[in-house]
């Protein structure tokens, strides 16, 4: 019996020792644009492919820009896949942002919560539940993360937009209440501010593909954001909706993996192998950058 106890002892110690999480060096995309990706392997919490980008606010041609408004159309935007909304726009790196109804056949949608485009407003803030708290970019890109339980100001907004609710504030996990949606490992985006308010970090975590990456809880997806430099943190949609992308010689190339079934022609992703299907989303967030090297032209 004392055998068997001291072999036991000796496994639960042994087990966490093995647990890897690998987070990438920065690698320039275009100018003030950069990737990183990270990984959890079976012996964390799950298996997990993460990709990142991190935009610098203080690069002066920088500009964001997310879904604009479908006009006269019903509801309020017009869905498209991350990757359509990259190409059509020509920008250089896109994610999903705002969850959305109806899902998930394309067509027109009406955005939980608060979406800015150029200005204009998309969608409107609200008080509580899934869409109140957002990030707001001034047209001279200061960004930050706030709640809109009590009505903000959007005076000089020039792009917003919503998600479920802060994962990070000031460097820290907010209380959240125990719901599955919550607790429960999915696919995830994620938008993050580091401390100096210098840098933009967006986050996918790909999930539902057994052997590959089985998504994260919303701890977990602040857990990442700290990895990658966020200080302060949101959730946007994600599920069957993650999906970052950026401009490559033959369209959208697609950096992570997303969830839905693949098909030909999804779009090539970063490590070379066919992306999943993307979803088309009611709201999709971009960036504009010039290429690397002096003298390019940004559109």
């Amino acid at each position: 019996m004392r055998c068997l106890w001291l072999f036991l002892g000796v496994t639960v110690l042994a087990g966490p020792v093995t647990a890897t999480v690998t987070v990438g060096a920065w690698t320039p995309l275009f100018q003030g644009v950069e990737r990183s990706t990270g990984e959890a392997d079976q012996a964390e919490a799950r298996l997990q492919k993460v990709s990142a980008v991190r935009v610098d606010l203080h690069d002066p041609d920088i500009e964001f820009f997310s879904t604009p408004s479908n006009g006269e159309r019903p509801l309020e935007t017009t869905s498209e896949s991350t990757s359509e909304f990259l190409v059509r726009h020509g920008l250089q790196v896109a994610i999903n942002a705002n969850f959305f109804t109806p899902c998930c056949a394309p067509g027109e949608k009406d955005l939980a919560g608060l979406a800015i485009s150029r200005g204009e407003t998309v969608s409107p803030q609200v008080p509580s539940h899934s869409g109140s708290t957002v990030l707001l970019i001034t047209k001279d890109n200061r960004a930050s993360i706030v709640s809109t339980e009590e009505a903000i100001t959007t005076d000089g907004v020039w792009t917003a937009v919503a998600g479920s609710g802060s994962v990070l504030i000031g460097g820290a996990k907010p209380a959240m209440v125990p719901k599955d949606f919550i607790l429960t490992a999915h696919p995830r985006t994620a938008v993050g501010v580091s401390k100096d308010g210098r840098y933009l970090i967006w986050l996918t975590v790909d999930g539902r593909q057994e052997g590959y990456s089985m998504g994260a809880t919303l701890g977990e997806v602040a857990d990442w954001l700290r990895r990658f430099g966020a200080h302060d943190g949101l959730n946007l949609d994600g599920g069957g909706s993650t999906a970052m992308v950026m401009a490559g010689a033959g369209g959208a190339v697609v950096l992570n993996h997303p969830s839905g079934a693949a098909k030909p022609g999804a779009g090539q992703n970063g490590d070379g192998a066919k992306g999943g299907r993307q979803r088309s989303n009611g709201n999709n967030f971009g960036v504009w950058a010039k290429p690397l090297g002096a003298g390019g032209a940004r559109r």
